[in-house]
């Protein structure tokens, strides 16, 4: 990764492959693992991949995905850190190129879709075993990595929902 724009671009040749680009979220062991799916990925496809990671959070990843459309790439997968106020970069790049979400999703945008799982609703399956583990009650601690991340807020509130018994809202 080039620690200066937490970037990694694939090796290969120029050509006509397209170029892709895979952001993610934060810097974490979880996403060395994507990354390497999405090099692999890229190399079935043939298809020149570049991941960013943004260090400091939702202005990196701002700053990340304007200089992706600035180079035209053909397309960008993005786990937004805060999609509701990050509506105009994801709308900008609806228009730009392919978008698509993953991970966290944007409902409210124009992507084409979102691969990840119902936050929320993973969050109240982690409700459900604790209230398993611990059928007496007790005390817990949840831990978020960053709660200024959509995805974690989500989880975060359908375990505290289930533990409270909020009836799931259909």
């Amino acid at each position: 990764m080039n620690p200066s724009n937490g970037s990694t671009d694939s090796a290969g040749g120029g050509g006509e492959r397209p170029v892709v680009a895979f952001v993610t979220n934060g810097i974490a062991s979880f996403w060395d693992v994507a990354q390497k799916g999405a090099m692999a990925a890229g190399r079935d496809f043939n298809a020149q991949v570049e991941v960013r990671m943004p260090p400091s959070g939702v202005d990196d990843q701002n700053r990340m995905m304007q200089t992706l459309l600035a180079n035209k790439v053909a397309g960008i997968a993005v786990s937004p850190i805060d999609p509701s106020n990050q509506a105009e970069i994801l709308e900008e790049a609806c228009q730009r190129t392919k978008l698509i979400t993953h991970d966290s999703d944007a409902p409210d945008s124009k992507r084409l879709c979102y691969i990840g799982m119902d936050n929320y609703i993973a969050g109240r399956m982690c409700g459900q075993l604790i209230k398993e583990a611990l059928p007496d009650g007790g005390s817990i601690m949840l831990f978020v990595g960053r709660l200024g991340q959509a995805n974690s807020r989500l989880r975060r509130q359908g375990i505290i929902d289930e533990l409270m018994d909020v009836p799931l809202a259909r």
